[in-house]
């Protein structure tokens, strides 16, 4: 089993329901499924405000398949190219570490994971 830490966020009107929502998804791709409280953050490019969260788990799901699935379920949520436009993020959900690796040292060092990282021992 590999451990993964995502970092997972979103910036629309409805999104402590999009939040939800991804937990729950999340708790059939990664087991056991452990999360941060949600928290609230601005930008780093713009005005609006992100809810997020971390979350940390296992799975034996290849890397890129992991991907691939997480992103799939961006799409089911919403997230399309329309969206980026408008600079709306009805859910995004991130791989920062897999396997004890840091994929995203830019988001790894931000403060909206690095608040839930810490929450959750990191």
């Amino acid at each position: 089993m590999k451990e993964v830490v995502l970092s997972v966020a979103s910036n629309v009107e409805n999104r402590r329901e999009k939040m939800v929502a991804a937990m729950d998804w999340l708790t059939g791709v990664l087991a056991p499924l452990r999360s941060s409280m949600l928290y609230t953050t601005t930008a780093l490019h713009g005005d609006s405000t992100y809810l997020n969260a971390v979350a940390q788990g296992y799975t034996d799901v290849p890397l890129e398949q992991l991907n691939a699935l997480l992103k799939q379920h961006e799409i089911a949520e919403g997230r399309t190219e329309e969206m980026r436009a408008r600079k709306q993020v009805p859910i995004d959900i991130d791989i920062v570490i897999y396997d004890g690796e840091i994929l995203r040292p830019n988001d790894y060092n931000q403060a909206f994971f690095q608040k839930g990282w810490k929450e959750i021992g990191s």
